[in-house]
């Protein structure tokens, strides 16, 4: 065997004991290129073992190490043999994975491990033997002082705290492996891991197992061979991604599977939320950085001078601004709070589309759509790139408003579809939603249409209660009566903005096609098969949601289809066409035995959705912000006037960003035309994705 260096333990207790543990005991080292520290670490076990314990066994695992580790173990057997055995691993596997075999070679009731490099003294398991109980599962150590440099001390600190937070684990020392567990409170189906992270496994499991948890301090001493597998700066990405995925094995997995179940829980609710929370802000955190873009700032003015309770006299004699009225308040309050940051702006606007992107996922709460396709539809819906620009674009929070009180209104009044008696509660509810849809925007009256899909789409269909959607169809008649009086006064009327005689069919066809994309058109393929049968009926109420909401839009003619932004609500149409066209692929990948194809999928949906968000939107938005953040820049060391060869849009944006965003100052006048093009001084403010006039 060789020299062979003792292990020094200066906290070890002095031998001889009176106490002598009854049940068996298995005993386990992983070991990776430890052989300097087998030697004395397996003399001290048998030390203690043989003074403590009545029936044991102790196995080392060689996980396919390189140094002499396997020689040293086959001395080590010819000296403890029998009670001594080796698992070998020709390849170094991973801790987990020893670990994973520790526990299948151990025959014993009970179970000890601890790491195989000698930074725990073996002579402490008397400690957790004495403090087991016929209801223990687990008798962990935590260590009373950590003996590894500093980088290690820090590193283990922060693993071990959120990892303590995202798994809700109540044990105060995850990293400490000196472990005692009862065999039968051992689950090693829930075991999975490869890496370290099969800690977070294993203490999970003993915890849900509802088995006694028992703490006992054991002292730490400084490495003397070798080094960490773990806790290096190195590996600190792939640790993290391998709690990403426990985490998602272990608690969203079971989750979402359960949520197809007849009962509903908070649990399960807060956790699709917190999962929507996740995915919306992956998809849009980059462009939070993206500054006011033109109309914002005509949005900020208009909150200042219609916001103020004061002022909402004014507000409802103006016909068009009226029906932007909770986009106005919602803006000025905002600048109360947070003044003039584009940052706070593009957070309020994150936080409306999360909350949208639940109340997709309510629909299978509220409406015959599912639990499982209204997640995936929710899902799919908070990382869509088609709509953003109603979240990215701050001026267009009238289209997340409308989507949120459409929604709630749609909601509580198909609550009150359901319900075996009248609920003036829900009826009530879906009235005052239905007002306050009508004070985001015009489209808010679809509701009525699509409250008629609703009673259509029940499978009774209750045609009598059609009767009940008289009152919304009379406000949204009275509304339009409003605008019309005031036609004369309405700019809607007069500067071409949309016609009754625009070419709505082309309009609507081109602008489904373009928002069913990439991954709406492969849904409806896979649903035309006769796999995808038990899920058209959702298709096709999602379909119709998409048509009814898209209508309002395709006699604009300002453009040949429909506006990103204006498409925000026929999203959660494409959304759940999307999400059954996902579970018809789940059919195939179980009828095919390929339950790789689903990750794949939802894996290429996120990456593409994300990262077009990223770069190509993320690049559109920046480009239309510059112009008006260029001017503001110019305005810093310009005169009176500042000359532009091209300025994208109307010059009374250029006003209102100089004034907003000087304060106090007195701000330059922009000029543009072709005399001041001509001014050697003229700025170019146009771009690609920003254009106007060349003079």
């Amino acid at each position: 065997m060789g020299d062979q260096t003792t292990m020094v333990w200066p906290a070890a207790a002095a031998a001889g004991s009176a106490f002598r543990f009854s049940p068996s005991l298995s005993v386990f080292f992983p070991a990776y290129n430890d052989a300097p520290s087998l030697p004395s670490l397996i003399e001290r076990t048998f030390a203690t073992l043989r003074r403590v314990a009545t029936d044991y066994e102790v196995i080392v695992v060689n996980d396919g190490s390189a140094d002499n580790t396997g020689e040293v173990l086959e001395e080590l057997q010819r000296q403890y043999a029998p009670l001594l055995r080796v698992v070998t691993h020709e390849q170094n596997r991973g801790y987990g994975a020893a670990l994973r075999s520790g526990f299948a070679a151990a025959t014993k009731e009970y179970i000890f491990y601890t790491d195989g490099d000698s930074q725990y003294d073996p002579a402490e398991l008397e400690q957790l033997l004495c403090a087991v109980t016929p209801s223990t599962g687990l008798v962990n150590g935590y260590k009373i002082e950590r003996s590894d440099p500093w980088h290690r001390v820090a590193i283990g600190w922060l693993y071990n705290r959120f990892a303590r937070w995202l798994f809700r684990i109540r044990l105060r020392d995850i990293d400490c492996d000196f472990r005692l567990i009862r065999r039968s409170a051992l689950d090693l189906e829930s075991l999975r891991s490869t890496g370290g992270t099969i800690c977070v496994e294993l203490v999970r499991s003993l915890e849900l197992s509802g088995a006694e948890v028992i703490e006992i301090p054991v002292h730490h001493y400084p490495r003397r061979y070798g080094r960490s597998q773990f806790f290096r700066v190195g590996s600190l990405a792939v640790t993290f991604l391998q709690l990403c995925r426990v985490f998602f094995q272990t608690v969203l997995a079971p989750v979402v599977k359960d949520l197809g179940s007849a009962r509903f829980s908070r649990r399960k609710g807060a956790l699709v939320a917190l999962i929507l929370a996740v995915l919306s802000t992956l998809a849009y955190a980059r462009a939070l950085s993206i500054p006011f873009i033109s109309d914002d700032y005509l949005q900020i003015q208009l909150s200042r001078d219609y916001g103020p309770v004061s002022k909402w006299g004014a507000l409802a004699g103006d016909a068009l601004y009226r029906c932007r009225a909770t986009s106005l308040v919602l803006t000025y309050w905002l600048e109360r709070a947070a003044g003039l940051s584009d940052w706070y702006f593009g957070w309020a606007s994150l936080l409306l589309h999360i909350a949208n992107s639940f109340l997709v996922f309510a629909l299978g709460l509220r409406y015959r759509v599912g639990w499982r396709a209204a997640t995936l539809a929710a899902c799919f819906f908070a990382i869509s790139h088609r709509h953003s620009e109603a979240v990215v674009w701050f001026a267009a929070v009238p289209e997340l408003l409308v989507f949120f009180f459409v929604m709630a209104a749609f909601l509580w009044w198909t609550r009150w579809l359901e319900a075996r008696t009248f609920s003036v509660f829900s009826y009530a509810a879906a009235v005052a939603c239905y007002l306050l849809a009508l004070l985001s925007k015009e489209s808010a009256v679809v509701l009525v249409p699509l409250c008629a899909l609703a009673v259509l789409w029940h499978p009774e269909r209750p045609l009598k209660k059609l009767w009940s959607l008289a009152p919304f169809a009379a406000l949204a008649g009275a509304y339009f009566a409003l605008d019309y009086a005031a036609r004369d006064t309405h700019l809607h009327f007069h500067d071409g903005t949309f016609s009754l005689s625009a070419p709505f069919v082309e309009t609507m066809v081109r602008s489904g096609t373009r928002l069913l994309g990439v991954w709406g058109i492969p849904s409806v393929i896979l649903l035309l098969t006769q796999t995808g049968r038990p899920w058209r009926r959702v298709a096709k109420f999602g379909g119709a949601w998409m048509i009814l909401t898209l209508l309002p839009y395709s006699f604009l003619t300002y453009m040949p289809r429909v506006p990103s932004r204006h498409t925000y609500l026929a999203s959660a149409g494409v959304s759940l066409i999307v999400a059954v066209g996902m579970l018809t692929l789940w059919q195939y990948a179980q009828r095919w035995n390929k339950a790789w194809l689903v990750p794949l999928a939802a894996s290429l949906i996120l990456v593409h959705q994300c990262g077009y968000q990223w770069t190509v939107k993320y690049r559109q938005y920046s480009q239309r912000a510059q112009p008006t953040e260029e001017l503001i820049r110019a305005a810093r060391t310009a005169g009176r006037e500042i000359h532009a060869s091209c300025f994208p849009y109307a010059t009374v944006i250029a006003d209102l960003a100089l004034q907003l965003r000087q304060g106090e100052t007195a701000p330059p006048v922009l000029v543009v035309g072709p005399a001041a093009a001509r001014q050697a001084d003229a700025i170019d403010f146009c771009n690609a994705d920003a254009n106007g006039v060349h003079y």
